[in-house]
């Protein structure tokens, strides 16, 4: 009819044309030719979070052939640049940086921050970090503002006693803590604290002490 030739042994398609599978199948369901493709690649991303592993996965939508695989790891530690503060009086902001359970620091474009309020005055004070992007969940850090501190401004030896004399803070403290010791290391085995409940108080005397012994004193608000 059409004067074709064909070897008896070669199959030919019903329709006069390549069959295959799939828009990814490279060889004819026939005759076997094989031709070239492009895959439909599209890709999917799998957050991290503060616990697990994410991916981004770059596969092919018609046949599922897997071209690349990133690992986004977890974010698990934060880091502030101060973690206490003395009072005076001005908000703290502390900056901040997240890293992944490698020790990768994650960009800054993955996460918002923001403060707990009232960061003035002595306490203690949460930093909250909300993940994005590739990340999902949030993280905390803490930082403290502490009162000014004060110091011994005299002491005053008498029989088995000492008075001890502070510099007055008046701003965000409560009291003192005096620290009395015959290591100068204050080791806790020969250590004793004394507690002075008001910021007035400015003096106070140490009674029942060892005679003929060197004290060391400390003091903190």
């Amino acid at each position: 009819v059409c004067h074709e030739k064909r070897n008896e042994n070669t199959a030919i398609a019903a329709t006069g044309k390549h069959t295959y599978s799939n828009n990814c199948d490279t060889s004819c369901n026939v005759c076997k030719t094989t031709r070239t493709i492009t895959h439909a690649y599209k890709t999917t991303t799998t957050k991290a979070t503060t616990k697990k592993n994410g991916s981004i996965v770059k596969k092919c939508s018609v046949c599922g052939t897997q071209a690349s695989k990133t690992t986004i790891y977890y974010a698990k530690k934060v880091k502030i640049s101060t973690t206490e503060y003395t009072y005076n009086g001005k908000a703290k902001k502390p900056s901040v940086k997240v890293y992944d359970y490698k020790g990768n620091k994650i960009s800054s474009s993955y996460y918002t921050v923001s403060y707990a309020s009232g960061r003035k005055k002595v306490g203690k004070y949460k930093v909250t970090i909300k993940l994005k992007g590739n990340y999902s969940g949030t993280l905390y850090a803490y930082f403290t503002i502490v009162p000014k501190e004060s110091k011994v401004e005299k002491l005053t030896a008498a029989k088995k006693s000492l008075k001890v004399k502070l510099d007055k803070v008046s701003s965000q403290a409560s009291g003192y803590e005096i620290q009395y010791s015959t290591s100068s290391k204050f080791s806790s085995k020969y250590t004793k604290t004394k507690k002075v409940t008001s910021y007035k108080t400015t003096s106070v005397t140490l009674k029942s002490l060892k005679a003929k012994k060197t004290f060391y004193i400390r003091v903190r608000t």
